[in-house]
């Protein structure tokens, strides 16, 4: 079902052949984000992601997007910890000019002063947007609470300072260590064939350029006692982020580890928001998630809660936390969940844009992709048991970090740090 081929210059493609579509989505992923950065360069992937979008030496800024939202395309970019990705889903008939735009902007892109200096405004106001946000900020502190002073606990877009302070030579550097082929994957999913469009693939990106495999410093997840950060703001609601270190994207309990965060709080029916929702009318929304890094990873629950009530519904989250700890999660309850777990991802995998960034985030990496029985299998021989004995392995009492946005008075700070425990 899935063809993956390296070709002669080191750059690997996934192709994924879905003939009954109509659209075809092509991804280009650079193996670089930004856990890879220094602290003096903070927020320079994800910069160099929004200047490729600013002209080649073919194209202009406007000849880019029109190329492919003038056939009907949709395009964008996203960067992440540990990689970059720039995306276009459109009809089949104009892959070979999207693939044709992707690879001009990936090799040839300017990066003029002009271009950086407008693009630096831009990216200083997303800094000051996300610092405005407290729903947003609140997760970036938590991150630096899990992960202090290292690269996966820093802002993506960087600082206000290092974004000042980059410049063309910067870029130029960056773009030539992890921009060549043996960092870059294209993915490519819809009604084309791997016979017709690896040739096709291999001339878009032909290089003969060679560099060294992109590495990151391995996180240290170490975590000895419990952390706090209550960051004061005049909110009408405290902001919340709970974090526990977790499972890395490697490792095989990943999948328990996935049911685990559906019963807890990955949807409706889960126990949280049940509990801190349904039944006391605490927040408007709670929901738990993770994030899986190549040797780390955080099972996380945030919630927005009426000032005052902060110290009750975090009291609600232990308990729930406790008790998968304790006792075996329900066979009718784990089964909802591995039902949910294998729905979206069925959901998901019948659009060729979905499809695609599924692919391209589990095969950059691991350079192979399980088939969807496959994963299905995986998930239907987790037992209770082993949902319990996951549980209690990462729900500890030194692994949990909490970071708060809004006016916590000094006496709850210490009533919320003296009660919590597991």
């Amino acid at each position: 079902m899935y063809c993956i081929e390296r070709l002669k210059n080191g750059l690997r493609v996934l192709v994924r052949e879905m003939p009954l579509k109509d659209s075809v989505a092509l991804g280009v992923w650079i193996k670089v984000g930004g856990r890879y950065e220094p602290a003096s360069l903070s927020g320079i992937a994800h910069f160099t992601e929004h200047l490729l979008f600013k002209g080649t030496s073919s194209r202009t800024a406007r000849e880019i997007k029109e190329a492919i939202e003038g056939r009907g395309g949709v395009f964008n970019a996203f960067t992440g910890e540990e990689s970059t990705c720039y995306f276009v889903k459109i009809l089949k008939q104009h892959f070979s000019l999207a693939l044709d735009v992707l690879s001009d902007m990936v090799k040839n892109s300017l990066f003029t002063e002009k271009d950086i200096d407008r693009e630096r405004t831009v990216i200083l106001e997303e800094i000051k947007m996300y610092q405005d946000q407290p729903s947003q900020l609140v997760h970036e502190r938590l991150n630096e609470l899990l992960w202090p002073n290292q690269s996966l606990g820093r802002f993506i877009a960087g600082t206000l300072k290092s974004v000042s302070r980059l410049r063309r030579k910067d870029f130029r550097e960056f773009g030539a260590k992890y921009y060549h082929p043996q960092d870059i994957l294209v993915t490519v999913c819809g009604p084309l064939t791997a016979q017709n469009i690896l040739p096709e693939i291999e001339k878009a990106f032909h290089s003969s350029r060679q560099g060294r495999v992109s590495q990151f410093q391995k996180a240290d997840s170490s975590q000895a006692k419990p952390r706090f950060d209550f960051y004061e703001k005049d909110t009408e609601q405290m902001h919340v982020a709970l974090g526990f270190h977790g499972p890395s994207r490697l490792s095989e309990e990943r999948y328990p580890f996935s049911l685990l965060n559906i019963i807890l709080g990955g949807n409706m029916s889960s126990r949280l928001f049940e509990e801190v929702r349904e039944k006391r009318g605490l927040a408007y929304e709670i929901r738990s998630a993770l994030c899986f890094f190549q040797d780390t990873g955080a099972f996380v629950v945030s919630e927005g809660v009426e000032k005052g009530k902060l110290p009750l519904s975090l009291q609600i989250i232990f308990k729930e936390l406790r008790k998968v700890c304790e006792k075996p999660v329900r066979e009718e309850e784990l089964r909802r969940a591995k039902d949910y777990y294998f729905g979206q991802l069925c959901f998901a995998l019948e659009d060729t844009l979905d499809h695609m960034l599924w692919l391209g985030e589990k095969a950059l990496y691991t350079g192979r992709v399980l088939e969807r029985d496959q994963v299905e299998a995986e998930i239907k021989k987790i037992t209770p048991a082993e949902i319990k004995r996951v549980a209690a392995k990462y729900f500890r009492a030194s692994n949990f970090s909490l970071a708060v946005v809004g006016k916590v008075k000094k006496e709850e700070q210490t009533r919320i740090k003296k009660d919590l425990s597991l």
